[in-house]
């Protein structure tokens, strides 16, 4: 098994290491938990390669992104849902061990209901050493503006590492927020206020990239004409559900010609929102098959012992 230092130079990795006594770097053998911390702590992430990747729209990220959705609100089966229930202190010690285990990519939004627990995670850790994506349903220019004001000070942090235009319509429709309250979901032409917007924060720093998630192939389509956008977002799992137009090859061949194009690509609703956690394994071992062009895959995680079957998964799917 091979190991890439991400986030800083391997050249760095001594300087970390000075005055570190009895230091005895052997990946290939014994684990020293301590040293993991030490670099944890300071920013660097030691990892196996399949845990992590450069080519999220440049971002480095590790491949597996933390969910933070059953944190906070309840998943599961129609008949047994289960989860939501820990509190903003609790899911943020949980994120701050994820991150020391590698898997410090975090995804939220405004309407999760997850953004004290992100926040309580930021105290835990420095900074860059993760990677948050926060998403909001805003449309015009000033909602952007709002959305990404909100963002910052929600989230206790200087900039937001990647900021969702959410579940982006192939036309206007009404939809229900993860709360179940109703909004007008504009499609990409009612957002171009809140891309410019976003445009402006990212070269402002405010920002690092702008995503956009969706449910629709046709969005996907277009996104493929929007320069603006660096990275996209969409549900894959193995039954096709969330699919809201085309076929799951549509979906397949969509997703693969952005990644081409130069996008980062992640994709959600491996799980289907908790609906087929007793199919899990199977499941997330569909989606892993296509990671050619898909770079990396959020799943909605409720505790450690989640993260660590995830990520002993990803270590057989993906050596």
């Amino acid at each position: 098994m091979h190991f890439r230092v991400s986030s800083i130079s391997i050249g760095v990795v001594p300087w970390l290491l000075s005055g570190y006594d009895g230091f005895f770097l052997d990946i290939w053998g014994t684990p020293l938990p301590p040293l993991w911390h030490l670099l944890s702590s300071r920013g660097v992430h030691l990892l196996p390669t399949y845990m992590q990747t450069v080519n999220l729209g440049g971002l480095t990220v590790s491949r597996l992104c933390f969910g933070t959705e059953p944190l906070a609100i309840k998943k599961g089966p129609d008949d047994r849902m289960t989860q939501g229930d820990k509190t903003p202190v609790r899911g943020g010690e949980i994120l701050a061990e994820a991150s020391r285990l590698g898997v410090y990519m975090w995804d939220t939004s405004d309407d999760y209901g997850t953004h004290p627990h992100v926040r309580e995670a930021l105290k835990l850790v420095k900074r860059n050493s993760v990677v948050v994506a926060d998403k909001s349903n805003a449309a015009t220019y000033e909602e952007g503006l709002k959305a990404v004001d909100f963002a910052l000070k929600d989230l206790g942090t200087e900039y937001i590492d990647i900021m969702f235009l959410h579940i982006v319509p192939p036309r206007p429709i009404e939809r229900r927020d993860a709360n179940d309250r109703p909004y007008i979901s504009q499609d990409l032409k009612g957002r171009k206020g809140t891309l410019e917007a976003y445009v402006e924060a990212r070269d402002s720093g405010l920002i690092k990239k702008i995503a956009l998630s969706t449910h629709s192939t046709d969005t996907l389509r277009q996104v493929l004409d929007q320069p603006e956008v660096d990275i996209v977002c969409a549900p894959l799992n193995k039954v096709g559900t969330y699919v809201d137009d085309g076929t799951q090859q549509m979906r397949l061949d969509a997703l693969k010609a952005l990644h081409d194009a130069g996008k980062g690509v992640y994709v959600i609703k491996i799980l289907a929102a908790g609906r087929y956690r007793d199919d899990a394994e199977a499941c997330i071992r569909y989606a892993l098959g296509f990671h050619d062009f898909i770079d990396a895959w959020n799943i909605g995680m409720y505790d450690v012992a989640d993260v660590k079957r995830n990520t002993a998964l990803f270590a057989d799917a993906l050596k």
